[in-house]
């Protein structure tokens, strides 16, 4: 495992876009109810562990967006980054179309799902939507440059790198990246470890 650090220098930016969900998930349940404020902004900064992997101006896909994790975090603090949130449920869809104009955000949101012939991104980034042993073939084309946040502890395939993601020493999850998709060591904090 190589160990990521969050970058918990950029809460106060994603604070306009907690408030907006915290707001909106009383009537459309975007996440869930049980979820504290607290825990809600852990799980903004925990989308944040894509953005070392994430060149200047990159096109990147977030595949099966959702309530817009971690899409709409990235975009907020990444305003280079060329964004399409892709997601099939129409009102899930309604309501990234809404956080992206009440946020003044450039992003693109697309209703349907990924086809696996589509090579038009740099990057794509997902959140606990398919399992780790089924995300490449998935992703299809695009899969050496794919990035797949997960659990602490995934099953790896030999094709991705194994990435953890820690906030204030705690184990938050994981991120998978595919061989073309590695993190630059500039942005590395800590150090490589030997659990794998």
């Amino acid at each position: 495992m190589i160990r990521l650090e969050l970058d918990t220098t950029k809460r106060d930016q994603l604070k306009p876009l907690h408030r907006l969900l915290w707001k909106w998930n009383r009537a459309h349940n975007l996440f869930s109810r049980k979820l504290c404020p607290e825990e809600l902004e852990i799980r903004l900064l925990e989308c944040l562990a894509f953005e070392p992997f994430l060149p200047p101006h990159a096109r990147v896909a977030d595949l099966g967006s959702g309530a817009g994790l971690p899409g709409l975090p990235l975009a907020v603090v990444r305003p280079d980054l060329q964004m399409t949130l892709i997601e099939p449920r129409a009102k899930r869809c309604t309501w990234l179309r809404y956080a992206a104009q009440q946020l003044s955000l450039s992003i693109h949101v697309t209703e349907g799902h990924w086809n696996p012939q589509w090579t038009q991104y740099d990057r794509i980034v997902s959140r606990a939507v398919f399992p780790p042993a089924t995300f490449t073939s998935e992703v299809g084309k695009l899969a050496s440059v794919s990035l797949q946040m997960t659990g602490p502890t995934p099953d790896v395939d030999s094709e991705r790198t194994f990435y953890g993601v820690w906030l204030e020493d705690e184990l938050k999850g994981s991120i998978l990246a595919g061989r073309h998709a590695e993190v630059p060591r500039s942005s590395l904090h800590g150090q490589h470890h030997s659990d794998r």
